[in-house]
């Protein structure tokens, strides 16, 4: 065979490189094929999650701000913070222009260089980010998350671990720098990233890290704050000082690469050795997590309600807007005197002895003379947890006589009916066992004296029958409206069935008005509010805890209505007060242990059936303080001290040991006169016994007639109330009257070590 040709041998290398062309042709084009499959299945992908890449809207990020109570500061005049509340973080808004540029700067430094160039999204960093996932060629650059995208991941929320989420947020990013300028994202960014210890935004975290606000931070500061947000727990200042010195300091060198300080303030910032709060409290910002006193838990509750009845709110509503809603809440706490009350009333050796097994509860509140709360106390013990029953504020109780002073007495002066001498027989008023002989209500003393006594004498002794007449005088329906329409005790029960009993039950009546057998009973913020017109000269204004509250943007939402309103005449007020000293002045008084050492106090005791509910109201020239006692669970206290009164002197007492010496504020239209003790009558030249009372000009009793001669003229002429008094009872009613004084005596006996005032209750009744 010969030779192949050259022809043949050049076809041949043809053919395999054409079949080479062939695979490679083949090749590219499967690619090409594949390539497009995959832009459409990554377009149609896209395309997908655009459509759910919804806008942003950035005033969503302002929804849940820390809320922040301020008390007033007696010693400037000025407000300062007490108590931050939230449901969730520690956050407090701040506009931008009240940050300093080198905050901002120390960001753009740690975490988006090029925030004020790109769009939202940094596709240098990016694109270097992903790359760094596989192969790590670029260590201690920022990630891939632009402040943009990470604004867009902390107000949605949205931060999965999925392509598709990543995918979204930038989508949502490019869109939100369309709608938003750089500040507005900026200013978001720097309110809202998590800054450690519950910290969220450079306002909470400056506090809790520096005590002071994050407009006053320095370079050195400001770029430890941004230090944090690399790690929390990693960088935080007070755990790890040498992380975040390590973080800092790269930000600030950063920092003056970029031009954004000089290398001067760099080596200063560099230097700089921060002075840290130790405690993570600067004044009370860090009360987050500290368990509400007394009064923060009724501010709260007061707000709520508040929002609820002003601003047509539900409860929820009301609830999210207060420890989320960033607000603004001015008290009227007096810091001092509520943490010495809540230290009072922890400790149970404070108190006087009782012989039950267990010691009772109790409560206090203590109010200026215009409704302005300073302080309170809902139990005893140590207060282990807030939003907890507030006996001060929550506990409705029988008020036995202590409701004598703001239901029959300030009506009976208002419309003259009595004066302080009028003479009214001690005797029962209606008849509880339907046997045609009236039998209640019961003194405390024994059963009944069964002789005149003075106005004066039935308050500071706490006699029941007299108001018991007054009340049926006047009418029950006026009184009930006074309490209810003018002292606002909105407790009063106007008529309702007993859901378990079935019978009626009503306030509008005899027991109820005139001795406290109240259907609910009392709180001792409502007895508080009642009692002030005794001590300001007839006005009232409904308790308030807050001046006004203001929303993050300091609009005004509530405020304190404090202007009083007149409910009895000056004169009315100034009787009821100087009676109300005698019952811890006078002889045979209730309340003498309550009496202060260098002031004047008026005020009344109170006790319910069967020693339930113990009661001292007392108002200095200063202050009104309630102090109650009793079980949650009705059972006697027994005791050989009748407690309130003295537990109102060891309260009140170191209250006042600083303040100027004061009185009362008396009306000039009151005047005092000699009046005879016989008949009560202003005493003549004739009368032997007389005592000083204090009368309204315009209601002056008459001249006393009768003990120029006695025989012309029957005592009844004097006496109120009394018709059907007989001075000189037959054989059968003196030996009854004999026997009445023998138990009264050894009533009294029994009780005297007690110093108390027995009321009766609704059942009594």
């Amino acid at each position: 065979m010969g030779k192949p040709s050259k022809r043949q041998g050049r076809g041949g290398g043809s053919t395999v490189m054409g079949r080479i062309g062939t695979v490679l042709l083949s090749f590219f084009l499967i690619c090409v094929i594949t390539g497009c499959i995959v832009v459409c299945v990554l377009t149609v992908y896209i395309f997908k999650y655009l459509g759910e890449a919804d806008d942003v809207d950035l005033t969503q990020a302002e929804l849940s701000l820390t809320t922040i109570l301020y008390a007033p500061d007696e010693s400037t005049g000025e407000y300062i913070e007490l108590k931050r509340i939230t449901n969730d973080e520690n956050r407090i808004w701040v506009d931008l222009v009240d940050m300093p540029q080198h905050l901002v700067d120390a960001a753009i430094a740690a975490e988006d260089e090029r925030f004020m160039e790109h769009h939202g999204v940094d596709w240098k960093r990016t694109f270097a980010a992903f790359i760094n996932q596989f192969i790590p060629i670029l260590p201690g650059t920022q990630g891939g998350s632009t402040i943009t995208q990470q604004v867009v991941k902390n107000v949605t929320g949205d931060d999965a671990f999925r392509v598709e989420r990543k995918v979204r947020e930038i989508f949502r990013a490019l869109n939100l720098e369309k709608r938003y300028s750089k500040s507005q994202i900026m200013e978001t960014y720097l309110n809202i990233i998590g800054l450690g210890h519950n910290c969220a935004g450079v306002q909470a975290a400056s506090n809790y890290y520096f005590g002071k606000d994050v407009g006053d931070l320095s370079i050195a500061e400001s770029a430890a704050l941004i230090a944090i947000t690399k790690s929390p727990t990693a960088n935080d200042p007070l755990r790890y000082p040498e992380n975040n010195k390590a973080r800092r300091d790269w930000i600030i060198e950063n920092m003056c690469e970029l031009g954004f300080i000089s290398e001067e303030e760099r080596d200063e910032a560099l230097n700089e050795e921060l002075v840290l709060n130790e405690d993570g409290d600067s004044g009370g910002q860090n009360s987050i997590n500290t368990v509400n006193t007394w009064f923060e838990d009724y501010v709260i509750d007061r707000v709520i309600a508040d929002l609820m009845e002003q601003k047509g709110m539900t409860y929820s509503e009301a609830s999210n807007y207060l420890f989320q809603g960033g607000l603004r809440i001015y008290t009227t706490v007096d810091q001092d005197m509520q943490t010495y009350l809540e230290d009072f009333y922890a400790d149970e050796a404070n108190f006087p002895a009782v012989y039950n097994e267990t010691y009772p509860q109790g409560a206090f509140i203590i109010t200026d003379l215009n409704g302005k709360i300073l302080a309170m106390a809902g139990g005893m013990g140590e207060k282990e947890q807030s939003r907890i029953f507030n006996r001060a504020t929550d506990a409705k109780r029988q008020p036995g006589s202590a409701i004598k002073p703001i239901a029959s007495y300030p009506v009976a002066l208002e419309q003259n009916l009595i004066t302080w001498s009028s003479m009214i027989v001690d005797e029962p008023v209606w008849d509880s066992d339907d046997d045609g002989e009236p039998d209640r209500p019961r003194d405390h003393y024994g059963d009944w004296l069964r002789t005149p006594i003075t106005v004066d004498y039935a308050i500071r002794r706490s006699t029941n029958t007299i108001p018991a007449k007054l009340v049926d005088a006047i009418g029950p329906d006026v009184i009930f409206n006074f309490m209810k329409n003018s002292l606002h005790v909105d407790s009063l029960v106007e008529g309702r069935e007993n859901a378990e009993t079935g019978i009626w039950q009503t306030d509008v009546a005899q027991a109820p008005l005139s001795i406290g057998a109240l259907t609910d009973g009392m709180t001792l913020l409502e007895m508080a509010g009642a009692y002030q017109m005794i001590g300001n000269g007839g006005t009232y204004t409904e308790p308030y805890c807050y001046t006004k509250v203001l929303d993050s943007q300091g609009e005004v939402v509530l405020e304190a209505d404090t202007t009083p309103t007149r409910v009895i005449s000056a004169e009315t007020a100034t009787l009821l007060n100087r009676l109300l000293q005698r019952v811890t002045t006078g002889a045979q008084a209730t309340g003498t242990t309550a009496k202060l050492t260098n002031f004047p106090v008026a005020g009344k005791t109170g006790t319910s059936d069967n020693d339930y509910n113990q009661w001292f109201a007392g108002i200095s020239p200063y202050y009104i303080g309630i102090c109650w006692m009793g079980y949650d669970e009705e059972e006697t206290i027994s005791y050989a001290s009748y407690g309130p009164p003295i537990i109102w002197k060891s309260v009140m007492e170191p209250l006042h040991a600083d303040l100027p010496a004061a009185d009362f504020t008396y009306s000039n239209q009151v005047v005092a006169r000699e009046f005879c003790s016989v008949t009560g009558a202003l005493a003549s030249d004739d009368c032997e016994q007389t005592e000083t009372g204090w009368y309204s000009v315009t209601n002056l009793p008459d001249e006393c007639g009768y003990c120029a001669d006695p025989d012309e003229e029957r005592i009844t002429d004097y006496l109120l109330l009394s018709d059907d008094y007989d001075p000189e009872p037959d054989e059968d009613e003196d030996e009854d009257e004999d026997d009445r004084d023998s138990r009264s005596n050894r009533s009294s006996s029994r009780n005297s070590r007690s110093n108390r005032d027995d009321e009766e209750d609704e059942d009594a009744a």
